[in-house]
């Protein structure tokens, strides 16, 4: 009766952030891991323009075009934390603004209400709306 109630091993992913990744690698690792959510990236309102124009597109943005400090490290994310502690570690460990969104059909809405909910949570309800 080996593996009869067996528990799914749960979802995680390691976000590796360093000077040179760019940011729309980033997001791409997240919506592969979570398809039905989205990850984006704020520009912080105190950088420096002088590195790129303002209005260059994200996915041409690496990290090091956002943050003056030197950026190294890993950010562990399983599908059991919620959007708001995400948010945190990439805050708190980077100092990197994010936005989260999730499927509704053909949109994408930004989450906001449910900050709270898990990541399983979040991508469960993206896909039973699409």
């Amino acid at each position: 009766m080996k593996g009869l109630f067996s528990k799914k091993q749960e979802q995680k992913m390691k976000v590796i952030i360093s000077r040179d990744r760019y940011l729309e690698e980033i997001k791409q690792e997240f919506n592969n891991a979570f398809p039905y959510l989205k990850l984006d990236f704020k520009m912080p309102e105190n950088i420096a323009t002088r590195s790129f124009r303002p209005k260059t597109p994200t996915s041409q943005l690496k990290v090091g075009d956002l943050l003056k400090d030197n950026p190294e490290g890993v950010i562990i994310i399983n599908e059991n934390n919620s959007i708001k502690q995400i948010a945190q570690k990439f805050a708190d460990h980077f100092g990197l603004i994010t936005h989260f969104f999730r499927k509704s059909g053909n949109m994408w809405l930004e989450i906001k209400m449910t900050s709270d909910w898990t990541l399983k949570q979040q991508n469960e309800s993206g896909m039973e709306v699409y």
